[in-house]
C-alpha cells in the first residue's frame, strides 16, 4: 500500500490509512491508469514462452477502448447503491426489497429487475469495516481521473510529477484535509471534467 510506504506524518494518528475513505482509494485508482497505456503495458508484459516479446500495440489499444465500455451503466449502479445506502441509514422500518424494486427502474434507465431476481442480490458487495453497508468509489475516481489527466497523461514516466505526488499527496497522510492536499498538488481545486471525459470517450 503506497500510503504506508510514503507516509511522513509527524504523529502516528495521521499515518498509514488513518485518513478519509475516499482519499485512501485515490493512489490505487490513479495507478490503474498505467495498466491501460501502451508504454507501461509494454514495459511490464511479456510472452510466457519469450519474455522479450511484449504485448502488441493493437492489443494495448483494444484493451484501453474496452476499459470504459458500459461505464455509464456502472455509474448508475453505484448511484443506486448510494441512494439505497442513504435511505436505509436515515429512515426507520425500511423494506429493502420494496425500496430497491422502486428505485431500480428509476435509476437504471427504466430497466426493471429481472423476474425472479432477489433485490438483495443487487448488492455486489458488503463493505466490511465501513460504517455503511454500501461504499462507493465515485469521489475517489473523480479525484484520481483529474490527477492522472493533469499530471501524468501526457508524460507517463514523469519522475518529477511522481515525486511531487509522493511528497505532496501521499506523505502528509491524514495530517491535512484531502481537498487541501489535492488542491495544493494540482495548483487548483479538482474538477469533474476529466472523470466525465474518461467515462464517455469509449463508452457505448
Amino acid at each position: 500500500q503506497v500510503h504506508h510506504i510514503s507516509n511522513r506524518a509527524t504523529f502516528s494518528r495521521f499515518s498509514s490509512l488513518r485518513l478519509e475513505g475516499d482519499f485512501a482509494e485515490i493512489p490505487s485508482l490513479l495507478l490503474e491508469n498505467w495498466c491501460y497505456e501502451s508504454i507501461s503495458l509494454k514495459m511490464m508484459s511479456g510472452f510466457y514462452q519469450d519474455i522479450t516479446k511484449s504485448v502488441s500495440t493493437e492489443a494495448c489499444q483494444s484493451l484501453k477502448r474496452r476499459r470504459d465500455m458500459f461505464a455509464g451503466l456502472k455509474l448508475k449502479q453505484e448511484i443506486l447503491l448510494c441512494l439505497v445506502d442513504q435511505i436505509i441509514h436515515t429512515s426507520e422500518n425500511v423494506d429493502i426489497d420494496e425500496l430497491i424494486k422502486d428505485l431500480h427502474p428509476k435509476v437504471i434507465l427504466g430497466i426493471p429487475l429481472l423476474e425472479g431476481t432477489s433485490p438483495a442480490s443487487c448488492f455486489p458487495r458488503i463493505a466490511v469495516g465501513y460504517d455503511a453497508v454500501c461504499y462507493s468509489y465515485i469521489w475517489s475516481e473523480v479525484f484520481a481521473a483529474d490527477l492522472f489527466a493533469t499530471k501524468f497523461k501526457d508524460d507517463l514516466l514523469n519522475q518529477h510529477a511522481g515525486l511531487r505526488f509522493r511528497n505532496k499527496v501521499l506523505a502528509p497522510g491524514g495530517s491535512k484535509g484531502p481537498l487541501e492536499i489535492i488542491t495544493d498538488y494540482l495548483g487548483r481545486e479538482p474538477s469533474l471534467q476529466p472523470f466525465i471525459q474518461s467515462r464517455t470517450r469509449n463508452a457505448l
